[in-house]
C-alpha cells in the first residue's frame, strides 16, 4: 500500500513517491512479484502536510497512476471505487472522499 497524501506529499510530488517507494519495495522483494495493493487521493476534506484534498490533486493523481502502471507494466490496485461516508471518524474530512464514484453510486469524474 503506498499513499502519498497521508505521507504530506503535495501532488507535484505524489507520483514521484509512489514511483520511488515501489522501487524501494521491489529491490527487498528480490525478484518476488510486487503489487500496489491500495494507493489513491481524495478528492475532498483538508490538507496533510503538503497534500491537499480536491477533485482536481484526484483526478491528476489517479491519471498518473494509470499511465505508469500500463506504461511499465505494474499491477495496481486503485483505491477506492466508492466513497465510504463511514471513514470520517477514523480518517478525519478526506476519509470519506476516496472514491471514483460517490456514495449513491455516481461517477465523480
Amino acid at each position: 500500500n503506498c499513499y502519498p497524501f497521508w505521507e504530506g506529499c503535495s501532488i507535484e510530488e505524489a507520483s514521484q513517491y509512489l514511483k520511488q517507494m515501489y522501487t524501494v519495495t521491489k529491490n527487498v522483494a528480490k525478484g518476488k512479484p510486487v503489487i500496489v495493493t491500495e494507493t489513491g487521493w481524495p478528492n475532498q476534506g483538508g490538507t496533510e502536510g503538503g497534500a491537499t484534498a480536491s477533485e482536481a490533486n484526484a483526478m491528476k493523481y489517479f491519471i498518473n497512476t494509470q499511465v505508469w502502471s500500463a506504461n511499465d507494466n505494474i499491477d495496481v490496485f486503485y483505491f477506492s471505487s466508492f466513497d465510504e461516508s463511514w471513514k470520517v471518524g477514523a480518517e478525519g474530512d478526506v476519509g470519506a472522499y476516496w472514491g471514483l464514484w460517490d456514495k449513491d453510486e455516481k461517477l465523480k469524474f
